[in-house]
């Protein structure tokens, strides 16, 4: 039967029965370690309400009534600038991208298609022309090796490529807002081509026309794993035209080097690029792209090359691959609930600090030594970026998660409260930026009511985005007294089934009366409720007393 947009349907039992999907939530719970909004109620189903989470599924699968949600979507500022004519000269607002996060069962089917077309995807990779987000066999739960060691095969391909004499010429592209480019009926065309079964192609297409808002078949939601896979193969086209042609290619997702004996060799394949990429519903960036002579490519920075090869270095000696992953590029982990101590105090980052010490002296890589040194930072528990990240935060909006994710270790030190608190009352914050603050904020162990009421008005704003709202519901339903979380609780049947589910949270994580009527009146309201209240009685069942 056909499935149709806005419709309920169902999946071959085989498929229902046969399917791993423990693993696929297994793969939800290490993606949402990295998601673009702060879900602390939403990550404890994945941890401990696996099983329910699944049933739950499954059973509208078999019975044919499954229907697909939207995601919830945050504009997250990027590091790119609109320019500002001025005198003195000032920084411009900051360009946004859309981050999403899909609600649980969603999340779960969309990690199940990408799971079963896992085989067809990485059989038609060309992976001496791919190297973004290669498949960890060793460690299934983490679906791609880390983003660190992807990139390193691909700074090697680009050395190796542009090696040989005959090489004289790179072309760097950059595809111009790609993600939000893809033709959908292309990318399921080609999976079908591919040989992937045509049941779970018209489900995917239907799923992720549903993602998209039903606005049209254009684009995919970022920030998530299965969006990571599908993305990346959606040049696969591309790259088997630069196989066909016999033009040597390397690409980082979007990001594609292609090497040539002469500019003439260059312009006379461009001429077929850009036809190709319109295929794909696909044109360049043209601010990005640029023909380089080779050596001006593998000189770029060279002192500092050293300093983080002196760094990688030092990692490697203490810390397994896959025990912490840098990331280029991409937003680092936030684990909020620390589930307890570790000897990661115990690590040396002499190298590393000195790599960081340098992040002023070579302008535009500012991000990618912060990107790369704050997590380790983070792992260590080491206070040395403290006032970098505090002088830094206004100047770069998109290091917003690395940096509260650091600063939340820290909320012990009244510097960091004081920065926190005055950061909460900033108007000129992004809500993405807000709701990360709010979560750096809420690690602290005591706070007054001063700090409660501004977090208050957070939540009380209508104009905020859902996704603050929710985490500011949170700080005040824990560190508020019982009058203030009635507030939450008298105002939680006109919120959004998102907030209603972060204020049902805080009524599992507190005892008093009003928080024990609020549970036994929501618990059924919803199935996050439902899953939500299951995980956390599963979470205390496992842990001792």
């Amino acid at each position: 039967m056909p499935v149709r947009l806005g419709e309920g349907f169902g999946l071959e039992p085989e498929k229902v029965n046969g399917s791993d999907w423990a693993l696929s939530v297994a793969r939800i719970s290490a993606d949402s370690n990295s998601d673009f909004i702060f879900a602390p109620h939403l990550r404890l189903i994945y941890r401990y309400a696996a099983d329910e989470l699944i049933e739950s599924l499954k059973s509208k699968l078999r019975a044919g009534n499954y229907v697909l949600g939207t995601p919830m979507t945050i504009e997250v500022p990027k590091a790119s600038r609109i320019s500002v004519r001025s005198n003195p000269p000032r920084p411009g607002p900051n360009y946004t991208r859309p981050g999403s996060i899909l609600f649980p069962e969603d999340r779960l089917f969309y990690q199940f298609c990408a799971d079963y077309a896992l085989t067809v995807v990485e059989g038609k990779t060309d992976r001496a022309r791919s190297f973004s987000h290669q498949i960890d066999y060793e460690n299934p739960e983490s679906l791609f090796k880390s983003t660190r060691a992807c990139w390193a095969d691909f700074q090697r391909a680009i050395k190796e490529y542009s090696d040989p004499d005959e090489i004289k010429y790179v072309m760097k592209i950059d595809i111009a807002n790609f993600f939000g480019s893809i033709n959908q009926h292309v990318l399921v065309n080609n999976l079908l081509d591919h040989g992937l079964s045509r049941d779970v192609v018209e489900r995917l297409e239907v799923t992720l026309t549903s993602f998209t808002n039903s606005r049209s078949s254009r684009g995919i939601i970022q920030g998530i794993f299965p969006s990571d896979l599908i993305g990346n193969f959606y040049l696969e086209p591309f790259d088997r035209f630069m196989s066909d042609i016999g033009i040597q290619s390397a690409r980082y997702v979007d990001d594609i080097y292609i090497f040539f004996e002469s500019v003439n060799q260059a312009e006379e394949t461009l001429k077929k690029i850009i036809p190709k990429l319109r295929e794909l519903d696909l044109s360049l960036n043209e601010a990005k792209s640029k023909i380089l002579p080779k050596n001006v490519l593998t000189a770029e920075e060279p002192d500092l090359q050293e300093l983080f090869d002196l760094a990688i270095a030092e990692i490697r000696e203490q810390l397994d691959e896959n025990d912490f992953s840098t990331a280029y590029g991409f937003q680092e982990e936030w684990d909020w609930e620390d589930e307890g101590d570790d000897d990661d105090a115990k690590i040396h980052l002499e190298a590393t600090k000195s790599l960081f010490d340098s992040v002023n002296l070579y302008s535009g890589y500012e991000e990618e030594v912060e990107r790369f040194c704050i997590p380790l930072f983070i792992k260590a528990k080491s206070d040395y970026a403290i006032e970098h990240v505090i002088s830094s935060f206004d100047k770069r909006p998109s290091m917003a998660q690395i940096y509260c994710s650091y600063l939340g270790k820290f909320t012990d030190r009244d510097e960091v409260l004081a920065f926190l608190r005055s950061k909460v009352e900033d108007a000129r914050l992004h809500d993405w930026q807000l709701m990360w603050v709010i979560g750096a904020f809420l690690q602290g162990r005591h706070h007054v009511d001063a700090d409660i009421v501004p977090v208050l008005r957070v939540f009380n704003d209508r104009d905020r985005h859902d996704a603050v709202r929710a985490i500011a519901a949170i700080f005040v339903g824990l560190h508020g007294d019982a009058i203030r979380r009635r507030s939450l609780f008298d105002n939680c049947a006109d919120c959004t089934i998102y907030v209603q589910a972060a204020i049902f949270y805080i009524s599992l994580r507190k005892s008093d009366a009003t928080s024990n009527n609020h549970r036994t009146q929501w618990v059924n309201r919803s199935t996050f409720n439902t899953l939500i209240s299951k995980a956390w009685s599963n979470m205390k069942a496992k842990r001792p007393a």
